[in-house]
């Protein structure tokens, strides 16, 4: 199992040309807006509700204290972390088995419901990818051609490519072009937001950097949400469409995503059923959330059922029953992976010859999650409106997985070790982490260590037994500290940096 917890207050302070599923039932339009919507109901299969109930009720952490930990209710740990409002969706062979929504659009707002829109951040991507896949398999867009032969309105400044070995769809897809790394921070609603070139030339208004190809192409594997906006740029040039409408023509109403939205900003008539984006302390994102007209990148609106709808397509796909993507299209994708990605995918082998195809997102304030094995058609979809989300994300997928009987996405079962409290103190100090510049302060607190940040911020650990390696303690979200000393006095491995202690503290802290 790939565990990816996000701490980041310790690292920085439509419609559908588909005729709906007569299962799914529509709300009715709201009298109050003009713009008519229907949305997704919550829908729970006939046969689902001991499954569902398995789920709802079961969440545990990723890290289990053997005989300690027990499991809670998803609201429960929803308070737990701060976060407002839980959308989620499960799918069981092949079709809708559940949807749910918890919480509230903020703290003084209406209840969240299966109609409710959240950010979805990264899920663009693999969203663009299937578009992008629909065009070439009607013979608009090739793959291995040049990006260059797009744009009309951009050209790439010098770097690695080069005429035998280009840019292309293809390797921008599968973030294998060598563009620099990086995401997008988005801009608050009373911020001016620059034009596509204007992000990809780093130029004012755009909070970015400017897109370069600094590796050669096809070489290596390296995020980019740079890349994705060349693609966006490419298309626009190409079909010249606003991106929205070509996503909306191209995917969203032919699956049937039919409150799905890449436009930014996102219409006013919109807003009484979006979720507000929360920061880590549960303060609500000024303005509610930002925007991202890095659409292809991050720019997607949705609901959970949306996104159960997109990877239910993907199974069809698979399996050559779809309408809308071809075989050939999913065998494209799973056909040349680079270090257990294909296309932004990450493949999670579940032991058993099968893989889950799993993708996460994250912007201001919202986090997000798909996972889907092909074959079996099992998945499920998460959508949070906190920084926090990300753990509860994958608690949730957990649950699932416990409930459904999935090898992957489990819990991590550790024992707590006792220690004296003389060698707990004797691991405490200010420890020194020269590469990020932090001074990070450990100290005992009962029988525990507290690990404090810059900010203030505070993550207690416990001290485990693991396996073939000695004095490692452990926060209940996975995360892991090691202490150790070859000689040149104590360090701490932590969030996958090393510190050296720097002065000892002499008296216990509160």
């Amino acid at each position: 199992m790939i565990k990816y917890v996000i701490f980041i207050f310790f690292i920085s302070s439509l419609f559908s040309t588909v005729a709906a599923d007569t299962r799914y039932k529509s709300l009715s339009a709201d009298s109050k807006h003009p713009e008519f919507y229907k949305g997704w109901s919550c829908y729970t299969a006939s046969d689902a509700q001991v499954r569902k109930k398995q789920v709802t009720d079961g969440i545990l952490p990723y890290m289990v204290f053997e005989g300690e930990t027990k499991p809670v209710s998803v609201a429960t740990r929803m308070n737990m972390s701060k976060t407002p409002a839980f959308s989620v969706a499960v799918i069981h062979n092949g079709k809708l088995d559940w949807s749910q929504a918890w919480g509230k659009l903020q703290e003084d707002g209406g209840n969240a419901d299966c109609d409710s829109l959240f950010q979805a951040g990264s899920l663009a991507k693999p969203v663009t990818l299937m578009a992008a896949l629909r065009m070439k398999a009607s013979g608009l867009v090739d793959f291995d051609q040049d990006i260059e032969t797009y744009f009309s309105s951009y050209r790439l400044p010098e770097g690695q490519q080069s005429k035998s070995n280009p840019i292309t769809l293809r390797n921008l897809l599968s973030h294998s072009a060598g563009i620099v790394r990086g995401g997008y921070a988005g801009y608050a609603n009373n911020e001016a937001m620059p034009t596509d070139e204007q992000i990809v030339r780093g130029e004012a208004p755009s909070n970015s950097r400017k897109v370069e190809v600094v590796n050669k192409p096809g070489e290596s594997l390296a995020y980019s949400g740079g890349g994705y906006t060349l693609i966006e740029i490419a298309l626009q040039d190409e079909l010249n469409r606003p991106f929205e409408l070509i996503m909306r023509d191209w995917l969203l109403a032919p699956i049937g995503m039919k409150q799905a939205d890449f436009t930014v900003p996102l219409p006013l008539s919109k807003h009484s059923h979006t979720a507000r984006g929360h920061e880590i302390d549960g303060s609500v994102i000024a303005g509610g959330w930002n925007n991202y007209p890095e659409q292809a990148a991050a720019g997607l609106w949705a609901t959970a059922t949306d996104l159960a709808m997109f990877l239910l397509e993907l199974h069809k796909g698979y399996h050559g029953k779809s309408d809308v993507f071809t075989q050939a299209s999913i065998e494209d994708i799973l056909s040349t992976p680079i270090a257990n990605h294909a296309y932004g995918f990450r493949l999670i082998n579940d032991g058993n010859g099968q893989v889950f195809m799993t993708h996460y997102g994250g912007t201001v304030g919202y986090r997000a999650g798909i996972t889907l094995n092909l074959r079996t058609g099992n998945g499920a979809v998460f959508l949070a409106n906190s920084d926090n989300g990300s753990n509860l994300g994958e608690e949730f997928f957990s649950a699932v997985a416990r409930a459904y009987e999935w090898p992957v996405f489990r819990e991590k079962i550790i024992k707590r070790v006792k220690h004296s409290p003389e060698f707990l103190k004797s691991l405490t100090g200010t420890y020194n982490f020269p590469t990020q510049n932090w001074k990070v302060s450990v100290v005992q607190q009962q029988e525990s260590l507290q690990f404090v940040f810059p900010a203030g911020n505070r993550l207690p650990l416990t001290m485990v037994g693991i396996e073939g390696s000695e004095h490692q303690f452990a926060h209940e979200t996975g995360v892991i500290a090691r202490f150790y000393d070859e000689g040149e006095g104590l360090k701490v491995h932590i969030f996958g940096q090393t510190g050296q202690r720097h002065v000892s503290v002499s008296s216990n802290s509160n």
